[in-house]
């Protein structure tokens, strides 16, 4: 388990960053293909890179939850994970509320790109539908990877420095 909470970090990582990469390449071109006459740029750069940018932050968000390293309230931490029993409790809490969270962008998501059928974005040959399906696919993964991690959690043993 914890080798497939590695590697699907490594991958979503790999996969935001490339994103991310694509985003600066086409702000980049468009920006030099301003200053040619004639050329102009492209007409679609502005929304391509926020499209380009909340895919890499969704994306990015699978391996954060898979790795359980996402935000945590330290006052919470401190006061339960003296003990590992109050470690695992932390970690339930948390993680049920992540899912839950995640239920819901899941079911919003859903919703806006159902009723989202009109053509209004810039970019060619796509409705803003197609354009918000990250919302529930990023939050049914993001689902499973908190799942994942909650499993991984739950299962491993504490370190062997502790003894209370």
């Amino acid at each position: 388990m914890k080798k497939l909470q590695t590697t699907l970090d490594k991958i979503t990582t790999l996969i935001s960053a490339i994103l991310c990469a694509a985003m600066m390449v086409i702000l980049f071109a468009n920006v030099v293909l301003r200053l040619i006459p004639g050329i102009g740029g492209f007409k679609w750069y502005m929304e391509s890179s926020q499209y380009l940018n909340v895919w890499s932050m969704l994306i990015a968000c699978i391996g954060i939850n898979a790795m359980g390293t996402n935000l945590r309230v330290e006052v919470v931490d401190s006061i339960l994970g003296k003990t590992p029993l109050g470690k695992k409790i932390v970690v339930i809490i948390r993680d049920v509320f992540i899912i839950l969270f995640y239920v819901m962008v899941t079911y919003g998501g859903y919703q806006l790109c159902t009723r989202a059928k009109q053509a209004v974005s810039t970019m060619p040959q796509f409705t803003m539908g197609q354009v918000y399906t990250i919302f529930p696919i990023a939050g049914v993964l993001c689902i499973l990877s908190a799942v994942l991690n909650l499993v991984v959690e739950l299962t491993t043993k504490p370190e062997g420095g502790e003894s209370k």
